[in-house]
């Protein structure tokens, strides 16, 4: 006769031979370790239209993401300018579609999929839809065609939309790469307010940014916008430094320090800050293949940029033991200590270690009759921190959050999991701030033709090419991914 003590134990070593109880079976490889802490999201959204035999993906709300207040599953995501591509003679813009209206998209993310549960189109307060034309007020000095060629000319409803806050009373902010300008939209999408660094005077709904943000480079505008974690304040994040901005070399653009904007919603006058990121690296010691494209605030009162290149993931020749493509992080940065280096600096009409300092309404905080990136005078991140400090400047301070690039790498280095080249959107999951949502600008699955020739001999239509991601035969689209950062590998934090 077997005792309950025996059956007891024979149950157990069944059970455990059924479930494999040793885990000899379970795959703990590098990839399936990184797999299991993401969550990919795919949007199923028709073609927006074709252009000649080229889809144009529906799939273009990835340049923010940003959580639907009290709606837990919910994001909203938006487009940029819309579909474009270089023209042929490499340096202007096509834009097939001259009335395309700039939108934002609420997505429902469940059972795998992102499903679009409302598209809201932006427009001026009139209700004149906007559009990716060029605004007259912020030359990005190119010129801008339809695809037969035409020029488009530039529009008042022009606006290149890149961060995102959708507010708790159903109101939008959004920043934009050509002003920059902060604009505030109510629920209907319709302008309400815009912050304005061509603003002369704070009237009415035209409220002054910093004015040295107008040197911001062509198309590399305020590419990121968050709300503070106490909820005052909307802080944005330049894409790049300033163009220009000074008169050593240097200032011609291949600066290593941008820019951050911190706005009171209360006081959007008088309550403005300005602080210094600097980029990192990208391999090749030069900072300038890095940007930013987005930044997010955390609980804790600071933030995430995210900084990439514009590659593909993946590894070069599709192999586990491949070098990398691509380069693309979380960076966590710290305003506390940061020096204010706005136009309400509490540092002007002081003297400091380099000198006498002052504001410039055209190039910002000056010390001793430098601008910042005069200051820096170096393309080097670190060599420009260290000169900034001499002169008594303190740039945020910044560590790695997460190398996402290789934790999509090491999936498939074939660059085929999340594998795109522009990251743009980071979201973090206000039930859970150990989970991040992260989505992708897809360029609406079109780029640019290989051609370099005058507008003028030119053939038109103009073509463009599908933009397809490494295996080289899938179109880009769009799609969103959640990362539980409890589960990520050390390794791709630190």
């Amino acid at each position: 006769m077997v005792n309950n003590k025996t059956c007891v134990a024979l149950a157990v070593t069944l059970a455990l031979a059924a479930c494999g109880g040793d885990d000899s079976s379970a795959d703990d490889s590098p990839a399936a370790q990184a797999k299991q802490a993401t969550q990919l999201y795919t949007q199923n959204i028709a073609p927006y239209t074709n252009w000649g035999n080229v889809p144009i993906v529906g799939t273009g709300y990835g340049s923010a993401l940003t959580p639907a207040p009290n709606q837990p599953g919910y994001f909203y995501g938006m487009t940029d300018r819309g579909p474009n591509v270089t023209a042929p003679d490499g340096s202007n813009k096509i834009e097939p579609d001259a009335a395309f209206q700039p939108a934002i998209a609420l997505f429902q993310l469940a059972g795998g999929k992102a499903s679009v549960a409302k598209v809201i189109g932006l427009s001026l307060a009139d209700g004149t839809p906007m559009n990716g034309r060029v605004n007259p007020e912020a030359s990005t000095a190119e010129t801008i065609y339809d695809m037969n060629g035409n020029v488009l000319p530039t529009s008042n409803a022009g606006l290149d939309p890149e961060g995102l806050v959708a507010m708790a009373d159903g109101t939008f902010w959004v920043s934009d790469e050509y002003g920059p300008y902060i604009v505030h939209f109510d629920a209907s999408g319709k302008e309400l307010l815009r912050l304005n660094p061509y603003s002369k005077a704070s009237t009415g709904n035209d409220l002054a940014l910093p004015g040295e943000l107008r040197k911001r480079k062509p198309n590399k505008g305020m590419e990121g916008l968050t709300l503070s974690a106490d909820g005052k304040y909307l802080v944005g994040i330049m894409q790049s430094p300033l163009d220009k901005n000074g008169v050593a070399a240097v200032a011609s653009g291949k600066a290593a320090i941008t820019r951050v904007v911190k706005v009171s919603l209360a006081d959007p006058v008088n309550d403005v800050h300005e602080y210094l990121y600097a980029l990192h690296t990208n391999g090749t010691g030069n900072p300038e293949g890095q940007a930013v494209s987005e930044i997010t605030a955390l609980p804790d009162g600071t933030f995430i940029v995210d900084e990439r290149d514009g590659n593909f993931e993946g590894t070069v020749d599709g192999t586990a033991s491949g070098k990398a493509r691509a380069d693309k992080n979380l960076w966590k940065l710290d305003l506390s200590r940061a020096t204010d280096v706005g136009p309400k600096s509490p540092l002007i009409g002081t003297t400091i270690a380099g000198g006498a300092v002052s504001y410039d309404p055209a190039s910002g905080l000056e010390v001793g009759g430098k601008t910042i990136e005069d200051l820096a005078g170096t393309a080097d991140a670190p060599a420009a921190v260290q000169a900034l400090g001499a002169a008594g400047i303190t740039v945020g301070t910044e560590s790695l959050f997460l190398n996402y690039a290789a934790l999509f790498t090491t999936i498939d280095p074939k660059g085929m999991y999340f594998g795109h080249d522009k990251v743009e959107g980071i979201a973090v999951d206000p039930a859970d701030p150990t989970k991040i949502y992260i989505s992708n600008d897809s360029d609406f699955g079109i780029t640019d033709e290989p051609a370099t020739v005058p507008m003028a001999t030119a053939a038109n239509p103009f073509p463009p090419s599908e933009k397809f991601l490494p295996d080289g035969k899938t179109q880009d689209f769009g799609e969103i991914v959640m990362i539980d950062l409890t589960k990520v590998p050390a390794k791709y934090k630190q």
